[in-house]
């Protein structure tokens, strides 16, 4: 398994079509028509030489309450059913995790998923928090009142109160 994190413009245009191709085709019945920001950086997880797994990365400066709050936002969580069940995406989320933290020096990671994943997240640290949060859509603000997930990535408590992520969700 080789695990590597790479920007939009360092990976060939034929793969980044394949992948955001599954991506797109995975997340379809969760897609709801909103727009998606496009990723920072890509967290990809290869076995003889296939992207098998995938993470997005985004980084941005939102906002709680009105406080600014530099978070690295965690979208895209996908595996290839060919290879699930093998801690793919587990290892791809933890190298995230570790990204974020040490070279992008996020204070939270920020992810939004259905009731089912809580516990898969709940594993690798993520935690429930509650909204609600703003992000942006081309017909204006949406206001998304489902499950939020941050992980601390410093010692700073997470702030409550209204999350703005400035811009589009991830």
């Amino acid at each position: 398994m080789e695990i590597e994190i790479r920007t939009s413009s360092q990976i060939p245009k034929a793969e980044l079509e394949q992948v955001s191709a599954w991506v797109t085709q995975i997340f379809s019945d969760d897609n709801d028509g909103l727009q998606w920001a496009t990723d920072d950086w890509h967290v990809m997880v290869r076995l003889d030489r296939q992207v098998a797994s995938r993470v997005g990365i985004v980084e941005r400066m939102g906002t709680v309450n009105g406080q600014p709050v530099k978070l690295g936002g965690i979208g895209g969580v996908a595996t290839l059913p060919a290879y699930r069940r093998r801690g793919l995406a587990h290892a791809a989320m933890a190298k995230a995790a570790e990204f974020m933290r040490n070279e992008l020096k996020v204070e939270f990671g920020l992810l939004i998923c259905g009731t089912k994943m809580i516990l898969y997240y709940g594993r690798s640290g993520w935690q429930v928090v509650q909204g609600p949060m703003l992000f942006e859509q081309p017909k204006g603000m949406v206001t998304y009142t489902d499950t939020i997930m941050i992980l601390p990535c410093t010692k700073n408590d997470w702030p409550s109160g209204i999350i703005d992520l400035c811009g589009l969700p991830w």
